[in-house]
């Protein structure tokens, strides 16, 4: 999964027919290790909690409310994981992120909005945003598609 920049992805795109970027690993690897973390220090606090006869204060129930949320985050994580939410293909037929793909006859342009390269399609309806979470410089990735959507034109 090449990540490097433009000419990178332009130079596996024509050798292999396609591009595949997967998401930033240390942007993932933090939030895991932050979530994971949070989960274990109040999680483990809670069940002991709920396994005594003690009476629960206020620091005791948002302690047991950050376990719940850090569990919900790194299922959260590993869900998008699993079913390739933030991994970008681009190929000759055109660009998809996840399980949602644009045609390149159905892209209307591609921009940049709040950290986000935001494929249009030419409905309105069904935009692709690439965050953060796929590449470093969503700028760059923006010239980028651009530049392969005005080669497929």
């Amino acid at each position: 999964m090449p990540s490097d920049g433009p000419t990178q992805w332009t130079a596996t795109l024509r050798e292999h027919g396609r591009l595949a970027i997967g998401p930033e690993r240390t942007r993932l690897a933090l939030g895991l290790v932050v979530a994971g973390a949070i989960l274990l220090i109040n999680g483990t606090r809670t069940i002991s909690l709920l396994s005594g006869d003690v009476t629960w204060d206020v620091i005791s129930s948002a302690r047991a409310v950050f376990a719940v949320l850090a569990a919900g985050a790194l299922l959260l994580i590993l869900n998008n994981l699993r079913t390739r939410r933030w991994t970008l293909v681009v190929d000759a037929d055109g660009v998809a992120l996840g399980r949602r793909r644009l045609a390149w006859g159905q892209i209307a342009q591609v921009t940049t909005a709040k950290e986000q390269t935001v494929v249009h399609s030419v409905t309105g309806t069904e935009d692709l945003r690439v965050t953060t979470n796929t590449v470093k410089d969503v700028r760059v990735l923006t010239q980028w598609l651009t530049n392969e959507l005005n080669d497929h034109r």
